[in-house]
């Protein structure tokens, strides 16, 4: 029966393109984008690379279905919810219950779209698409007058920052995931603000950040020749590795930018690993004294809170090319990455343990809290400042006063008196 027999082949070639499918999303898994290859992923089924060709172009199609794959399934879920509830909180626990379930299902994928180099067309429009839908709840929301007036794009980009950082390691669920969405709601309706009235409380429309502290040199004592290098090594590795990402720069690219020889560079790095480790550290260390200049002399939490999110923005413009390849510091090696967002969190967290016992910060788990803040703040930087086409990218001072109200306040529409 020609009828039976051509149906039996599409079935046959839709089973064989959906397992390449499925090899591809685990190879990426464990190697990342950049480190996989079509024979790995073929050798994977037991395949030929030939097989593979029959089915797609290359591994950037692969890469671009998995991409519309992961996001159709989104979509099937997110047309399910029927925002059941009778109130706001009930309805937005719903919401953020979505979200935080695709991000931790999907999370190694969401660290492949970070590496990739397809980021501009395949990144941005992965986030918008998954943005939309929230944006679109929280407009019928303020249409309903359930909450303040905020921007709805801005506050879906900080909804999937802290659902992504509290994803981001695993202990972060150590709690139990219903407890950890507990809390994500919890913050997400009342902000931070602790209970101790805040003097001098700023306008957010009119905030400007004050002059940063003047830096305080080590110990009075100068760099020697060779921590003279090293420093000219690391600033010569952000500029290349801004133009041509991690894996594709080369030694010697980066020894040509610093004006050393190569085997200059090997006296202070084995290889370039080493390198890539050592500069996360370096790149790590600038923008915590970068904040803290900014935020170390407030006398109240909150305003340090907001010095230090101004800073940081600040930070990301002038360094957008190398952050937009933070994420590739996990698929490098995963130790590395998870050393970059644990150091600025522990010390994080003893900050705010502080401001809650002070009341100045209510009274929340502080490596949760730490986290959700420097989610919020992450992915806001790379929507707005870090993936802009604009060469003077910044978050406009009006996203930067809604995203403080939504930061100390919550979504919540006050209670009036």
């Amino acid at each position: 029966m020609p009828g039976r027999t051509t149906r039996k082949l599409l079935t046959k070639a839709r089973v064989t393109r959906s397992a390449f499918l499925e090899a591809a999303h685990e190879i990426f898994r464990k190697r990342g984008y950049y480190a996989s290859s079509v024979s790995e992923i073929s050798r994977h089924l037991g395949l030929s690379a030939g097989t593979f060709y029959q089915y797609f172009k290359n591994k950037e199609q692969v890469f671009l279905e998995l991409n519309d794959l992961i996001l159709a399934r989104f979509a099937a879920k997110a047309e399910a919810v029927s925002d059941p509830g009778e109130s706001f909180p009930e309805r937005l626990k719903t919401q953020l219950s979505l979200l935080l379930a695709h991000v931790t299902e999907n999370f190694p994928f969401h660290r492949i779209l970070g590496e990739s180099e397809l980021i501009d067309q395949a990144t941005i429009a992965y986030y918008e698409t998954i943005v939309r839908h929230f944006r679109d709840f929280l407009r019928r929301e303020q249409q309903a007058g359930t909450i303040r007036s905020l921007d709805p794009n801005l506050i879906a980009y900080a909804f999937i920052g802290i659902c992504y950082f509290q994803a981001l390691e695993l202990g972060a669920f150590q709690r139990g995931g219903q407890e950890v969405l507990d809390l994500i709601v919890d913050i997400t309706l009342n902000g931070i603000n602790g209970s101790k009235e805040w003097m001098n409380r700023p306008d957010f429309q009119l905030f400007e950040l004050p002059p940063p502290a003047a830096m305080r040199p080590l110990n009075h004592e100068t760099l020697t020749k060779g921590e003279k290098t090293r420093q000219a090594i690391f600033r010569a590795a952000e500029s290349v590795f801004g133009r041509q990402g991690f894996n594709r720069a080369g030694v010697a690219d980066i020894t040509r930018e610093a004006g050393v020889a190569q085997g200059t560079f090997y006296v202070h790095f084995s290889s370039k690993k080493e390198l890539i480790t050592g500069f996360v550290q370096y790149i790590n260390r600038e923008m915590r004294q970068t904040l803290q200049r900014s935020s170390g002399s407030a006398g109240d939490r909150r305003d340090a809170e907001l010095y230090g999110m101004a800073a940081f923005f600040e930070f990301l413009k002038d360094h957008r090319e190398i952050y937009r390849l933070v994420p590739e510091f996990e698929m490098i090696s995963r130790e590395v990455g998870l050393w970059y967002y644990r150091k600025v969190a522990e010390g994080y967290a003893t900050r705010l343990r502080s401001a809650m016992e002070a009341g100045e910060i209510r009274g929340l788990p502080p490596e949760f809290l730490a986290r959700s803040l420097m989610g919020l703040t992450h992915f806001v930087g790379l929507r707005w400042i870090v993936w802009s086409s604009s060469p003077q990218a910044e978050l406009p001072r009006r996203l930067f006063a809604d995203l403080m109200e939504f930061v100390f306040f919550g979504l919540q529409t006050p209670v009036k008196e």
